[in-house]
């Protein structure tokens, strides 16, 4: 018999660790690469673990938090998408690592919020431009496009953690998505459903790299958005995953608009995924309905 490969051996011994901490078993695992914000202090019953004090947690991740505890009466594992930059000799699956350990350890779901960048939609002549997204708005992701050239799941062929080739194709939970866009009219949010253009960063994206993500059929580009996302297939994860849009055209990037939108929005979208997590069971499939689709 073949031995594990070194994530299943990670994964296995991180588990085991929180085990004896007494800690949550996740039904979500909120993975924000927005910032956490204040959404640890709304966890009922809420507490932390440094994931340096984890055996197994790759070095990537060792500077960021597990936060666990009831979210609106979800159990629920938030953790920072911040990962350290890779080193010289790290495996790719490093940087999807928490997404495998919250699946191993019962997470059904995982609900990504990041920052992307509105693509044009007139560049194939059939819409304006008045149909881009704007800076504000959210993009729910219905479909991804990984333009980054890397996937985590080199050199995974013996995981006992997924299979060998992950069907994509019902990755989106479309259920839940339905449910969020309802959601953000009910907030006052301006969301929209759209296709994911993944990049590797961290340049910017030039405008004709824009217009090429656009006419594949883009809406909006985030980068290293691919690992976590090919990741939950992996592991056999529903994802919902939430773009803000913080930039849009073919104008010079400001760094400090950015990350004043971001700010700006973080209290509606803290509201948004308040009001989700009472909705995530609801729209979760059964182990076996997970099984059958592997």
């Amino acid at each position: 018999m073949s031995e594990p490969a070194s994530l299943d051996t990670a994964v296995l011994s991180a588990q085991a660790d929180l085990n004896a901490r007494g800690v949550l078993q996740p039904t979500a695992l909120f993975l924000t690469g927005t910032g956490l914000g204040i959404l640890p202090t709304r966890l009922s019953d809420g507490m932390r673990v440094p994931l340096e004090k984890l055996e197994g947690v790759p070095h990537c991740w060792r500077d960021q938090v597990l936060h666990y505890g009831h979210f609106n009466g979800l159990p629920v594992w938030m953790i920072e998408d911040a990962p350290d930059e890779a080193r010289e000799g790290d495996s790719p699956w490093f940087e999807g690592f928490p997404v495998w350990l919250a699946a191993a350890s019962g997470a059904s779901t995982l609900v990504h919020t990041s920052a992307g960048h509105g693509l044009p939609t007139d560049v194939t002549g059939l819409t304006s431009s008045e149909d881009a997204p704007r800076v504000g708005d959210l993009v729910l992701a219905s479909d991804h496009l990984n333009l980054s050239g890397a996937t985590p799941l080199l050199g995974l062929t013996e995981s006992r953690l997924g299979p060998m080739f992950p069907d994509q194709s019902l990755l989106h939970d479309s259920p839940l998505r339905e449910v969020a866009l309802s959601l953000c009219e009910r907030i006052g949010l301006s969301g929209r459903v759209g296709v994911v253009a993944c990049t590797v960063g961290p340049t910017i994206d030039t405008p004709s790299e824009r217009r090429w993500f656009a006419r594949a059929g883009a809406l909006v580009s985030v980068q290293r958005l691919g690992v976590p996302l090919i990741a939950a297939a992996h592991a056999g994860l529903g994802v919902l995953s939430i773009v803000v849009v913080t930039a849009q055209g073919d104008e010079p990037v400001d760094i400090g608009q950015i990350a004043a939108t971001s700010n700006a929005i973080a209290p509606a979208i803290d509201d948004l995924l308040w009001k989700l997590a009472a909705e995530v069971q609801k729209t979760q499939p059964s182990a076996l309905e997970r099984d059958e689709a592997w």
